[in-house]
């Protein structure tokens, strides 16, 4: 589905106000998830000694944080699913929550280097599906060992786990999302909807204060001061998305403009 809003004409009034109820309905979802949501299990142990001792630690198992988002997802309306691929020893996984009007939030892809063999790809692979689907829903699921065996060497002493323990797999990765319910927009996120106003009035040649009444209109809203940090967010892409047909327009209504100055020009009247 989102490939057919990304074709949508965002200078179109009723088009961004379709797509805002559609991102709206998904937040409104992922929030109820939020207040549902309980800490899943921690029944993942490692043991391993160190030079100071032996030492442990817990972690949250794929299977658990499953059970766990599944158990509130139930009422919401909202989906999940996940894309793996592999290739030459490197993992990619990403997340995409669906919502119930079929608007879907695609996550960034997780990339993971292994040493080839099937054993570092398969802990890999469980390391990167329980990452993204923790950051996609806003759940910290701590470090386990299996995203550890992946990279084939290890800083650590010997562990009496698995002995193919390793350091953390180096990747990129998104700070987990609070649980916490949406806050206010923050000043820098204001500073940026005022700064995208000002350039999207400046395109089309309107006041940036008749831009911003028009999507405040679309939320009930008078100022943007009372927009949540979700509805900023979307606002901010909205105004990104219409920016771009903007411009893209500007070089053949330029064109259209010029001839109409020649022919007018050469006594040539173009108005039926």
């Amino acid at each position: 589905m989102n490939d057919l809003l990304e074709k949508l004409d965002l200078s179109q009034l009723e088009n961004v106000k379709y797509i805002y109820e559609l991102k709206a309905k998904f937040s409104q979802e992922l929030a109820d998830f939020h207040s549902k949501v309980r800490p899943p299990a921690k029944n993942g142990h490692v043991n391993f000694r160190t030079k100071s001792g032996q030492k442990k630690y817990d972690y949250v198992r794929l299977e658990d944080l499953i059970k766990s988002i599944d158990e509130a997802l139930k009422g919401t309306g909202l989906t999940w699913n996940q894309d793996s691929e592999v290739k030459n020893g490197t993992i990619r996984v990403r997340t995409t929550l669906l919502s119930s009007n079929g608007y879907e939030q695609v996550g960034s892809w997780l990339e993971i280097k292994t040493g080839g063999d099937p054993q570092a790809i398969g802990s890999a692979l469980t390391y990167a599906k329980r990452y993204s689907l923790g950051t996609a829903f806003g759940i910290n699921s701590e470090t386990d060992d299996d995203g550890e065996q992946s990279q084939g060497t290890s800083n650590r002493a010997k562990a009496t786990a698995p002995r193919t323990q390793a350091p953390r797999p180096q990747t990129t990765k998104a700070k987990p999302q609070s649980n916490n319910p949406d806050p206010l927009i923050s000043q820098p996120q204001l500073r940026l909807v005022n700064d995208k106003l000002t350039k999207l009035s400046q395109a089309k040649g309107t006041n940036a204060d008749a831009e911003a009444q028009r999507y405040l209109a679309m939320v009930h809203l008078t100022k943007l001061e009372e927009l949540t940090s979700s509805q900023a967010v979307m606002l901010i892409n909205h105004l990104d998305e219409e920016i771009k047909q903007v411009e893209a327009n500007k070089p053949q209504q330029q064109k259209s403009d010029d001839l109409d100055r020649w022919l007018e020009n050469r006594g040539v009247t173009t108005n039926v």
